[in-house]
């Protein structure tokens, strides 16, 4: 096989390592700024009969998962009408892994005929990482003790506050830095 096809599989790999973060963009804070975001997770649920719903996770109670989709108008939906769950709680910024990763394979040029073993070195390697740090905010939820591990995850991990409005703000997403 040729080099070339060697390369753009290697570089195909890498971009399928990772994981697509489901909040939009701009929304999630960077892992330390999240420790102390007034706001919940992002979840995306799937029931089984219907399309997936995704908002801000508020709370999970004892029979009920609450989440605030985008237009503002808290939804409720029974834990037991749910298939899975998906929690993403920071934005990941595995993009500038990616970017060494890539850097650094294109550097293994200069390598010579070594090449042959540090191209595949740092693609392997860089891919594995930077796979690893795009599912690291990811959760998911199959089971009621996937539930009770995620509540710390939601804007109220104790439980919906009883005189919650059912209509409330969304979340100002984050601008990107300059």
């Amino acid at each position: 096989m040729p080099a070339r096809k060697w390369i753009g599989l290697a570089l195909a790999g890498g971009a399928f390592a990772c994981s697509q973060n489901p909040a939009p963009t701009g929304w999630l804070a960077p892992a330390r700024a999240a420790q102390s975001d007034p706001y919940g997770a992002w979840i995306v649920v799937w029931p089984p009969a219907g399309p997936e719903v995704a908002g801000e996770f508020l709370a999970v109670g004892p029979d009920t998962v609450f989440m605030l989709p985008p237009d503002g108008k808290v939804r409720a939906v029974a834990l037991d009408s749910v298939e899975g769950a998906l929690v993403a709680f920071y934005d990941a910024q595995w993009g500038g892994l990616a970017g060494w990763t890539m850097a650094g394979a294109l550097s293994t040029i200069s390598n010579g005929w070594f090449s042959a073993f540090t191209f595949p070195l740092w693609t392997i390697g860089g891919s594995l990482i930077t796979g690893g740090q795009s599912r690291a905010p990811l959760r998911r939820v199959r089971s009621a003790a996937d539930w009770r591990d995620a509540r710390m995850f939601a804007r109220f991990p104790a439980g919906l506050p009883p005189d919650l409005p059912r209509t409330l703000p969304p979340k100002q997403r984050r601008r990107a830095p300059p």
